[in-house]
């Protein structure tokens, strides 16, 4: 009987073998051949399933900023009080591991190169746009619920808390000495101290 490739499988494996090698390299490493090697298949099925470099990246992007969201997803899921929960989830943005180091460093590789590539700056924006509106869905039930008192605008504070986890994680990885992990973690509870009093 013939093997039927998985196309999901296999642009996932390809996806998941740029990310190693933009990690170990930056944006500039993740050559077709590169990639190939990296994932273990020939670079004529890299080209079958991503003609360009562009749309490697793309759907790398994509894939990376699902990752992150599905992961954020999980530490809500987790319950608790509405604090609790965000503060699980800023966390999450921040480089606190290797995993999440490396992650934020490709995350941000990205995000400078889509300065000048419309698609990639889609991609952001549609992935900064679900953050901040994910986060002041969690303000307005903290609101509902009590947690929160006094009169706030979620969408205001959803957009303070996502600028300040993405300068904490842009900070935290260019000076991880000046601005340690712990310190970064301080900062988080000191904005949800505020926030939620």
């Amino acid at each position: 009987m013939p093997r039927v490739a998985d196309h999901a499988e296999r642009r996932r494996q390809v996806v998941e073998a740029t990310l190693r090698v933009m990690a170990a390299r930056g944006m500039e490493g993740p050559t077709v051949a590169e990639v190939a090697a990296e994932a273990g298949v020939s670079v004529g099925l890299v080209q079958r399933y991503f003609p360009t470099k562009d749309e490697m990246l793309l759907l790398t992007f994509e894939f990376l900023g699902a990752r992150l969201m599905m992961r954020i997803k999980t530490a809500w899921e987790a319950g608790g009080p509405v604090r609790e929960r965000l503060r699980r989830c800023l966390l999450e943005l921040l480089p606190l591991d290797d995993e999440r180091i490396a992650e934020i460093r490709i995350y941000q590789v990205f995000c400078g190169r889509a300065m000048g590539n419309p698609a990639l700056r889609r991609v952001q924006v549609a992935l900064h746009a679900t953050a901040r509106a994910d986060l002041a869905a969690a303000i307005a039930q903290a609101m509902a619920e009590g947690e929160v008192r006094g009169e706030r605008d979620p969408g205001e504070e959803a957009a303070l808390l996502w600028a300040l986890v993405d300068g904490l994680a842009v900070h935290g990885c260019a000076d991880p000495i000046g601005l340690p992990p712990a310190m970064a973690e301080r900062l988080v509870e000191r904005q949800l101290d505020r926030l939620f009093g």
